[in-house]
């Protein structure tokens, strides 16, 4: 068959279809080309949330054995400064410094204004939910936390309850009695989209795992925790 009655053949298809079926073959062909988009850059997020955690676990061994301004990268604007594992369900992530939208795009981040883990009040750490922190989901009341702070000290926090609020109405208060731990990303996890929801681990510091002296931070009340 000639390539002309090739051509003849698809024009004579696409003329016999009606304006509404045009239509919704174009409609049909744009939401295809959307998904593949779609696929190809959830492939780019993950290979891009893999890849950085790589160089930041270089990046916080480095400061675990004294070297002061490393940066995982020479165009951060970010540093390593704790290394949380999830024993139970094998897995480990490494927290950066101040949760801003270049942070959390290559790992979980500790919000400004709440304390390094184990010190006094709630530290909150941040992170995706598609990415760095899908494992939350898997994490039980009971599991143990492992915390490695770039200061070399080490601690275990136990899980508590887990929760869902809305980011304006989080319930954290920074300035808790204790030494508390808080893991919030979006929710729910499936959702392609970002909403109000966050879903919320508490943990709390197992007491002979803390260091002689842990000092307390000023922090705010209330915690908002907005974009993850």
């Amino acid at each position: 068959m000639s390539n002309n009655q090739t051509m003849n053949r698809r024009g004579g298809f696409l003329a016999r279809l009606s304006m509404l079926e045009t239509l919704v073959l174009a409609g049909i062909s744009l939401i295809a080309i959307a998904g593949l988009m779609l696929v190809g850059k959830g492939f780019y997020m993950k290979a891009k949330a893999e890849i950085s955690q790589v160089l930041l676990k270089r990046s916080f061994e480095a400061q675990l054995h004294g070297e002061t301004n490393v940066k995982p990268w020479p165009w951060a604007d970010f540093a390593t400064e704790a290394e949380i594992t999830a024993p139970r369900i094998g897995k480990t992530a490494v927290v950066l410094s101040g949760a801003s939208g270049e942070a959390l795009a290559f790992g979980p981040a500790r919000l400004a204004n709440t304390p390094p883990p184990g010190e006094l009040g709630t530290s909150v750490i941040a992170a995706h939910r598609d990415t760095h922190f899908r494992w939350l989901k898997d994490v039980k009341p009971g599991d143990l936390l492992m915390v490695t702070r770039k200061d070399g000290a080490n601690l275990t926090f136990r899980v508590r309850s887990s929760r869902i609020a809305r980011w304006d109405e989080s319930g954290i208060n920074a300035d808790a009695p204790g030494r508390n731990l808080a893991l919030a990303t979006c929710w729910p996890f499936d959702a392609t989209e970002q909403g109000p929801l966050r879903y919320i681990v508490n943990a709390e510091l197992v007491p002979d795992t803390a260091q002689a002296t842990l000092s307390a931070l000023d922090s705010a009340s209330q915690l908002s925790v907005k974009s993850f």
